[in-house]
């Protein structure tokens, strides 16, 4: 997998580093675990602080475009990225999250309604005045 850097564009407000990036390799396209450890590497920076935004495949070809920002801290990266970015990428088990989905609660019963006597009452008076207008009518 090799990594060619396009654009490197430093944000002093936001405290990242925007990076376009274009990316060849082998059989399919790198997961973005790998894809955070290799510009780790290269950046020489924490892979905690890289956010791997897009992975863009080229249609027929072995190589891929990728969008990526590098922050300066764990603090900006928080408050600047979104959760479910930062959270990709990022292998089960590590950053707190646990191994297994938690599990969801079971479903509580819901009472059950009981028919009122009084609504059966309200309607036998409706059908029986509907058969005695038919009877009227003939």
């Amino acid at each position: 997998m090799n990594i060619q850097i396009i654009s490197d564009e430093k944000k002093p407000l936001l405290n990242r580093r925007e990076i376009s990036a274009k990316i060849g390799f082998d059989n399919k396209t790198p997961s973005r675990a790998n894809i955070k450890k290799e510009i780790a590497k290269k950046l020489n920076v924490k892979e905690d602080l890289v956010v791997v935004k897009l992975v863009n495949p080229d249609y027929g070809t072995t190589s891929a475009v990728l969008e990526i920002d590098v922050y300066d801290n764990e603090k900006t990266m928080k408050d600047v990225a979104s959760d479910y970015l930062a959270k990709r990428g990022v292998p089960k088990g590590k950053k707190g999250e646990s191994e297994s989905a938690p599990a969801a609660p079971a479903p509580a019963e819901t009472p059950k309604k009981e028919e009122k006597p009084e609504e059966k009452k309200e309607d036998a008076p409706k059908e029986e005045k509907k058969e005695e207008a038919k009877e009227e009518k003939k």
